[in-house]
């Protein structure tokens, strides 16, 4: 018997399995017995992708497809992983505790009942939240109540099959790579039917109304000003919005907030209201695909609002949709993150009182964003810092200022994947402080007769066409993973010398970076500075690549990416 065979039977030979997970393993060896050749060859290649590897652990968790298998989502995989956390926090604090919270996917409830009954277990006091909530919520919590560490159980935008467990450290920020190895260490050593003794003294403490009130105004606190309170809600009263919560956890907190400021005119898309962990009028619910808003601008073709917002099932992304009329321009996670930038710099720049701009303004991008907002960043004085992608990097920085007593010099940070934070309340890109603002930003330029697509034609016009562009090539499974390090390989050691008939000026390679650290990205700039940017993605089995433009012209600009995807297209 090799490795897979053995735990393969393992698990189907446990005494106390989970019944739906022993049906989907005695019906894989079934079809390896009685199938014709067919069959026995597709049984035995999802054998061997269930079980070829652990569920890998890293600094975003875990996050997989759902099923029976080491390699899988399931209460077997989620009480491993705790067991690793509860020895990482008894190895670190005296006195450990942890908020859990979970978001409406497919068995998020049962694994976030399942983190706490083994956190309890050994002996760890559990904040556990009474109803799903976003993803910022639960960072807002780890803080709020002072605890060691946050779990959520979500796999943000993945397709309905997948779940995930995000560990976020006492920072609220999602854990660095040294936490994540130790944790992991923790993890390799537990077994995967491991059972523990409950020690009886660990409390379970449901979040309720105080915690999420408690979100919600800090939320509300950083709202922009430009006028008194009354005249402020008049102009968002004139506001219409379209609002889908693609069947995930920002249904009530991003209404919640809306209502708070004073946006009343809400339309909510009925088919993608209520949470509903099978997605079933957005399958790949991720804002950033326009098949996710398909039925929100069918509804504004309707009603004609301002307006679409659309926030993924943890509510920690938005997608923007400006209505003008008949027409609907979806703007890209770059383009609103540039226009909430100069939105919050312009805001703070002309404020009296609350708000203003600090003395030494820090802004945050990830390098696989735009370069456009260092541009907006010089004209009003802000430093504009760049991290490896992922928000954890930005909410890194922000508890780097903080330890130097500079938090409130933080302004904003966005990454081109529809994150975006403009406060220190959190450590994570919220999506419920993104609807608040982009709103806000709406309202006061309709106040004034313009739309956020005229402001954004302004800002290109005035620093020049910042294209971007993002290529995702899938590759599922063991034979995927080995290609996507195949070609990660190819580019390394064999970089181009040229692209789109333009000589490459700049390679770096992130696993030597000397400024931030290691990763497995590729960067290449191009003699008229235009780039690209190639990295695994570290949340789906997807090889990403970054393309980058900039020109005097929309045009000019756009013909660069055009090129630069047919011939990486050709190379992946």
């Amino acid at each position: 018997m090799n490795k897979i065979t053995t735990e393969f039977e393992k698990w189907l030979s446990h005494k106390e399995i989970d019944e739906q997970l022993y049906i989907e393993l005695n019906s894989l060896k079934k079809n390896t017995i009685n199938g014709d050749e067919k069959v026995k060859e597709a049984a035995l290649e999802e054998i061997n992708d269930r079980f070829y590897k652990d569920l890998e652990f890293g600094t975003g968790g875990l996050r997989g497809v759902l099923g029976a298998g080491t390699n899988r989502m399931n209460i077997y995989t989620v009480r491993k992983a705790t067991q690793g956390v509860a020895r990482y926090l008894n190895a670190h604090y005296e006195n450990p505790s942890a908020a859990i919270g979970y978001d409406s996917r497919i068995n998020s409830e049962l694994f976030a009942e399942t983190a706490t009954d083994v956190l309890r277990a050994n002996g760890i006091d559990v904040f556990l939240y009474d109803t799903l909530m976003p993803a910022p919520a639960l960072s807002f919590a780890t803080r709020y109540h002072g605890c060691s560490i946050g779990i959520m159980i979500t796999a943000s935008h993945n397709p309905s099959k997948y779940n995930g467990y995000k560990v976020y450290n006492d920072e609220g920020c999602q854990v660095t790579e040294i936490a994540a190895e130790e944790i992991l260490n923790y993890i390799n050593e537990t077994d995967i039917f491991s059972e523990t003794t409950y020690q009886g003294s660990a409390k379970l403490i449901y979040m309720k109304e105080e915690t999420k009130k408690a979100f919600y105004d800090a939320v509300e606190a950083e709202k922009m000003i430009w006028d008194s309170e009354d005249v402020m809600q008049q102009d968002l009263a004139r506001l219409s919005v379209v609002y889908t919560p693609l069947n995930g956890t920002g249904n009530l907190p991003v209404r919640e907030i809306m209502r708070r400021i004073g946006v009343q005119k809400v339309m909510v898309v009925k088919e993608q209201e209520l949470p509903d962990g099978m997605f079933p009028s957005c399958p790949y619910p991720n804002p950033e695909k326009r098949e996710a808003l398909e039925r929100g601008l069918a509804l504004c073709n309707e009603v004609k609002p301002d307006l679409l917002l659309a926030t993924d099932p943890d509510c920690d992304r938005i997608g923007v949709a400006v209505c003008e009329g008949e027409e609907q321009h979806l703007l890209t996670g770059n383009e609103t993150g540039i226009l909430l930038f100069d939105f919050i710099c312009m805001m703070r720049k002309q404020a009296k009182e609350k708000m203003i701009m600090p003395q030494n303004p820090v802004a945050v991008r990830t390098v696989v964003s735009s370069q456009m907002p260092d541009a907006i960043a010089a004209e009003y004085g802000v430093f504009m810092e760049t991290t490896l992608t992922g928000f954890k990097y930005i909410g890194e920085t922000i508890g780097k200022l903080e330890q130097q007593g500079r938090q409130n010099d933080y302004i904003f940070g966005f990454e081109e994947s529809y994150g975006y934070l403009s406060g220190t309340h959190v450590r994570d890109k919220d999506a419920v402080n993104a609807a608040m603002l982009v709103c806000q930003m709406a309202a006061w330029y309709k106040k004034h007769g313009r739309t956020l697509s005229d402001r954004l034609n302004e800002l290109y016009e005035r620093h020049g066409y910042y294209i971007n562009h993002l290529l995702d090539f899938t590759f599922e499974g063991e034979k995927g993973m080995n290609q996507m390090a195949e070609i990660m390989r190819s580019f390394r050691d064999n970089p181009p010398k040229e692209m789109i008939g333009k000589k490459v000026t700049q390679f770096m390679d992130y696993e030597i970076a000397v400024r931030l650290p290691k990763a497995d990205v590729l960067e290449f700039m191009l003699e008229d500075g235009s780039g690209f940017i190639v990295r695994p993605s570290g949340t789906e089995p997807k090889l990403k690549v970054y393309l980058s433009a900039r020109a005097a012209t929309r045009n000019e600009a756009e013909t660069v990416i055009r090129a630069l995807t047919n011939e990486i297209s050709k190379r992946v």
